[in-house]
């Protein structure tokens, strides 16, 4: 079965994006100009995204191509009028029983790339494998969380940490569902 990996930048209160859904803090971050924080060798272990409609538009938007042309790219989404486009395709209904019949399929690992209700969900259903969490040197305050219920609790296993240059820590959790 394939794993369910979730790579993600997160603020050091926890949130994946401001109050109006934006990334742009971290562009405030001093990254290093050679420094991708490990992205082009997660990108090869993918073959597959899922993400939220949310997160998919806030990808659409940004001032570039669209960066998972190679990948097949899964949207969960409440609304029933979405079915498929040129990058993607909408998952309107059963996102659990989809999710689950997709990480039997033959292939890579996923990427979850967020954003907190489709995190949740794949927590929730005991689906989520693996997660790469960049801690960024940068409070938000009030934003997205990383997670959207706070009721939920999960036992995660540190199986490694670094620390860049620029402040930014990843740590790596295995996802331990007892």
């Amino acid at each position: 079965m394939r794993k369910l990996v979730a790579y993600i930048a997160i603020s050091l209160d926890g949130k994946i994006a401001d109050a109006e859904g934006g990334v742009g803090w971290l562009d405030t971050i001093n990254h290093p100009k050679d420094e991708d924080y490990g992205y082009s060798a997660f990108i090869e272990t993918i073959d597959t995204t899922v993400m939220g409609n949310a997160t998919y538009q806030q990808v659409l938007g940004f001032d570039m191509p669209f960066p998972y042309k190679e990948q097949r790219n899964y949207v969960f989404t409440r609304n029933q009028n979405l079915k498929e486009d040129e990058y993607a395709t909408f998952i309107t209904s059963d996102h659990t029983k989809r999710l689950k019949e997709i990480k039997q399929e033959q292939g890579k690992d996923i990427w979850l790339i967020g954003g907190g209700e489709v995190n949740t969900l794949c927590l929730k259903a005991s689906l989520l494998d693996e997660m790469i969490v960049h801690v960024m040197p940068f409070i938000v305050g009030k934003g997205i969380p990383i997670f959207s219920d706070a009721e939920l609790m999960r036992h995660l296993e540190l199986t490694s940490s670094k620390v860049y240059s620029s402040g930014v820590m990843e740590l790596r959790y295995k996802v331990n569902y007892r």
